[in-house]
């Protein structure tokens, strides 16, 4: 019985850092953690290393090791302590290591490599046309059509714009974000929290229906991932499935079956 890969995916965005271990493909552990801009290799290192002393899988079981960073100061860092940690060589997904994934943009590199992801893993499902709402900092509406990645929309994610409106209006202050009982709001807080959720849900519906408009087909299934999602999911009727693993799922294929394994940087010295 032919054994399954153990790969070590990392996804690295503005404002979390999820990792996840898969076996074949299945996850067996996982974990978020805050992103630090300003980090070393060896912050890095220490940080992964504690994680996965609690992990039942061994650094030395793994086979396969993948990254996807939104945050390029972070990707030197972050190859060296994987490789240094799990004596493996580093997928890196991009434009030019994406399992050769069509890609709609004039320039390529300019695409987010997490929004990549999602594509790369709804391709290998088989899937030909699919829309994918990736919810954090930013919420991207990532279009799949005819198998490749056809372009998409940016907005302010949930928190950012509750951030950007407390920090503006001087007598906002930062609220929970939690569903309130209604949209008339009798108070401030519940105010801000019906804006920025059914704000939220009418941006959504509005502009998943414009794209399934532009793209002439009618039945496409909607995805949602990132931290909002599961929030999101039961309030929607416009989202099909909600896959907290979607992107982790993109960098653990890239990270299989890649072709551009980042060079070791043994003596490099970072600033």
């Amino acid at each position: 019985m032919k054994k399954l890969p153990l790969t070590f995916a990392v996804d690295v965005g503005n404002s979390h850092t999820v990792l996840g271990i898969f076996k074949g493909d299945k996850v067996v552990d996982h974990w978020r953690l805050t992103t630090r801009k300003e980090t070393t290799s060896d912050e890095v290192m220490n940080r992964i290393g504690g994680l996965i002393r609690f992990s039942e899988i061994k650094p030395s079981e793994i086979t396969h090791v993948g990254l996807s960073t939104v945050v390029p100061v972070l990707e030197r860092p972050w190859i060296k302590a994987l490789q240094t940690l799990l004596k493996r060589p580093v997928q890196v997904v991009s434009s030019k290591n994406c399992l050769n994934c069509p890609i709609a943009y004039p320039n390529p590199a300019m695409l987010g490599a997490d929004r990549l992801c999602n594509v790369i893993a709804l391709r290998d499902r088989g899937l030909k046309d699919a829309i994918v709402v990736d919810m954090g900092t930013a919420t991207t509406f990532d279009v799949m059509k005819d198998g490749g990645f056809a372009g998409g929309i940016i907005i302010p994610g949930i928190s950012a714009s509750l951030d950007v409106l407390t920090e503006k209006a001087a007598r906002l202050l930062p609220v929970s974000i939690e569903w309130p009982d209604k949209v008339i709001a009798n108070n401030t807080d519940d105010a801000i929290r019906a804006g920025l959720l059914y704000g939220f849900m009418a941006e959504l519906e509005t502009l998943v229906a414009k794209i399934k408009a532009e793209m002439g087909k009618k039945n496409v299934p909607v995805f949602a991932t990132g931290g909002w999602g599961q929030m999101v999911m039961g309030h929607s009727k416009v989202i099909d499935t909600y896959d907290p693993y979607l992107t982790l799922n993109g960098v653990r294929l890239v990270a299989v079956r890649g072709n551009a394994a980042a060079a070791e940087e043994h003596d490099a010295e970072e600033e």
